[in-house]
């Protein structure tokens, strides 16, 4: 039985009236999860590629965004009282067919993970002055090892310090804006243009929308798995305006924690052997630096203290998708130890791939892939099951299920494929304009074509 949205509860228990959340409680969860150095990376994507002007509407973006999907798939988990995971299984995918969002969570969720262990792993060479490239990677691999024995062991441990760790991130933010202040750069700081070498203004905004569209859809899908524990239906608005509004908090603290130690941070890069434009991204995505540059030993152990909580919520989240996609394709469940394990070591994975240096692709990407299952379950829920009665809504756990919802995993594969190479060969700069509508449209058709043999 749940006690908390916390704690391991079983993905095909509905969450029963006794583990019923305050909406605070959960804002309180979401806050924590996107205050992270992923998220203040997004800010300096935002401000540094697009410039600030524009970056605001890319933050005006993410925000109206963020809270749409967010509310519209919590809503479906909060009415099912059952993970997204599982909602999207009955729904969208079917039994075999989830395997393909299990490998979209995979694919995303586990690639912030890397990003956030490349991120942090960054911030403590810079702090120690340690360059060998064996130091590098026993550090990944160690940061690494922290994030298994985390999700083991400590979740209970971090969700009672979950607050803590977000207010102590936030002071040590505010105390970089008040050095910016002190400078007199707080203006410069929240006006520039684009200060990447070399990238064009509709690239650079393209860039920063595709980063607010991928963590938008990211959020609404995490999120979904802790909106099931509300009370009520009504508090899904201020527990979506709470996460996307602390989203957009961490978005504008990290375009001027970039700002701050930009300079230090690219010639500390340079000397690495990154060069000109490399050399830039790999300072505005490496916002830990900045906060080491500002506050020192207490700023990295804040940071590392902060990034603890994300971390572990995204092994775990990374550890069902594991987990899922095996007894999907073979009917066998394996040990929560080797599912935690194989996710942290896809991570390592994605880390050898230089994920880091390769984030523009991965965001583009990944707001492919995160949107159109957003907008597929949104439009299956809604409209096919509900305005046009195709199916029946309401999940019956322990019923027979659909082996493959041919419907949603054809529709899912259809837009990402087109999606993927319009964006691949640069024929649309952000894909979700593409794949929304597409994704919308395709599973709509294919199930009014279908509607006589479809009971699900």
């Amino acid at each position: 039985m749940a006690r908390n949205a916390t704690g391991q509860v079983s993905l095909f228990e509905k969450v029963p009236e006794s583990a019923r959340l305050a909406w605070p409680d959960i804002a309180a969860i979401l806050s924590g999860v996107v205050s992270s150095l992923s998220k203040l990376m997004g800010g300096g994507i935002v401000a540094f590629y697009a410039g600030c002007q524009m970056g605001g509407v890319a933050v005006a973006i993410t925000f109206a965004l963020s809270f749409v999907l967010t509310y519209f798939v919590g809503k479906i988990c909060f009415r099912e009282g059952l993970a997204n995971n599982v909602v999207s299984r009955f729904y969208i995918f079917g039994k075999k067919g989830s395997a393909a969002g299990s490998l979209i969570w995979i694919f995303v969720l586990v690639g912030v993970l890397a990003v956030g262990t490349v991120q942090l792993g960054n911030a403590i060479l810079f702090a120690f002055d340690l360059t060998e490239e064996w130091m590098r990677w026993a550090l990944f691999i160690g940061i690494s090892c922290v994030w298994v024995v985390m999700a083991l062991f400590g979740t209970k441990v971090i969700a009672r310090m979950n607050a803590v760790f977000v207010v102590a991130l936030f002071c040590v933010m505010g105390y970089v804006v008040y050095l910016i202040a002190a400078e007199g750069q707080l203006a410069d700081a929240a006006t520039h243009g684009i200060l990447i070498p070399g990238v064009q203004p509709l690239e650079g905004f393209a860039y920063s929308v595709n980063y607010a569209i991928m963590t938008s859809g990211l959020l609404a899908l995490f999120a979904a798995d802790f909106t099931r524990f509300a009370r009520k239906e009504r508090d899904l608005v201020p527990i979506s305006l709470v996460g996307s509004l602390f989203a957009i908090i961490t978005y504008l603290f990290g375009a001027l924690i970039t700002y701050y130690g930009f300079t230090q941070s690219v010639a500390y890069f340079t000397e690495l052997g990154y060069q000109g434009e490399a050399a830039a991204n790999m300072a505005v995505t490496n916002p830990g630096v900045s906060l080491v540059l500002a506050a020192g030993g207490v700023g990295l152990a804040i940071i590392c203290l902060s990034q603890m909580k994300v971390e572990t919520s995204n092994s775990i989240g990374g550890a069902n998708a594991v987990s899922n996609l095996i007894h999907s394709l073979t009917g066998k469940s394996v040990s929560w130890t080797f599912a935690v394990i194989a996710a942290n070591a896809i991570g390592l994975v994605f880390i050898l791939g230089g994920i880091l240096e390769q984030i523009n692709a991965f965001m583009g990407y990944g707001s492919i892939l995160t949107t159109s299952w957003c907008i597929l379950l949104i439009t299956d829920y809604y409209l096919v099951r509900g305005r046009l009665g195709i199916g029946e809504r309401g999940i019956c756990v322990g019923n027979p299920e659909q082996n493959v919802n041919w419907r949603g995993v054809g529709t899912l594969a259809v837009a990402t494929l087109v999606g993927s190479v319009l964006y691949a060969t640069g024929l649309v700069a952000v894909p979700f304009l593409v794949v929304a509508p597409l994704t919308a449209i395709l599973y709509t058709a294919a199930s009014l074509l279908t509607r006589s043999r479809t009971s699900w």
